[in-house]
């Protein structure tokens, strides 16, 4: 039984992932509506939950529901498949010339790639799809971070 939750759970990220692809490319290829139709069916899919169900738990609910009865490196790429979907829609939305809710996004999606990598490390190297959490925290701007995520950037010994 455990072997078969392992693969319904491996399933689920890589229908995720899948979704967060399609995103992705319909981003580029600038179909924002339809990327973010794709990062909404993609949370769906890694949660197991519709998004009006999905979406009224805080950031900090929803890493509980990913990583409940998860191994460690299963628990961590979960969070990091979120934080990539975060970030997609971030660029979804910057599309939409909506910065309130891109910001948002954005900030959750690097609160997410270093709670993932501060809680759930794991030997196994990062998946493809983990954004960069250097990269994140530039494009918000380090000086304008809360003092918790700096304080989780800073810890981690990331570079200025």
């Amino acid at each position: 039984m455990l072997t078969s939750r392992r693969d319904y759970v491996l399933r689920l990220i890589d229908e995720a992932g899948e979704f967060f692809r399609r995103a992705l490319a319909k981003r580029q290829a600038h179909s924002p509506q339809e990327a973010l139709e794709a990062v909404v069916a993609g949370c769906e899919r890694l949660f197991d939950l519709p998004s009006e169900q999905l979406f009224q738990f805080t950031p900090d609910q929803q890493v509980l529901l990913l990583v409940r009865d998860e191994p460690t490196d299963v628990a961590r790429d979960k969070i990091l498949l979120y934080a990539a979907l975060c970030a997609e829609a971030a660029g979804v939305y910057t599309q939409l010339d909506q910065p309130t809710l891109a910001r948002g996004s954005l900030v959750n999606a690097l609160r997410l790639t270093l709670r993932a990598q501060r809680d759930y490390a794991s030997p196994t190297a990062l998946p493809a799809y983990a954004p960069d959490a250097d990269a994140l925290a530039d494009q918000l701007g380090r000086d304008t971070l809360d003092d918790e995520t700096a304080m989780w950037l800073q810890q981690r010994g990331s570079s200025s």
